[in-house]
């Protein structure tokens, strides 16, 4: 993955566009990503920077912007990958 800023309102992204998507949300928990490049899901993980905790999250389309909460308080980082049997653009 390499950075891709302009993907994330938070423009802390790091990603393989179309595929794996990692993306920091300061500490108000929130932010917008352009899941455009994606054809199908992406599975949903999200991850508690302070405590290392992660819990799935609901799957998602790609194929447009999508906006995330953080599902505690605080900072939070959310890991995106598309679900297998789906090809890329």
């Amino acid at each position: 993955m390499t950075p891709h800023g302009e993907l994330a309102s938070s423009t802390y992204c790091l990603a393989n566009p179309g595929e794996e998507y990692v993306v920091y949300l300061p500490s108000d928990g929130e932010a917008t990503v352009d899941l455009s490049a994606v054809q199908g899901n992406m599975r949903v993980e999200w991850i508690n920077p302070d405590t290392g905790a992660s819990s799935i999250g609901k799957t998602v389309a790609g194929g447009a912007q999508r906006s995330f909460v953080a599902p505690f308080e605080g900072h939070a980082l959310i890991h995106l990958r598309r679900t297998a049997g789906v090809s890329a653009p």
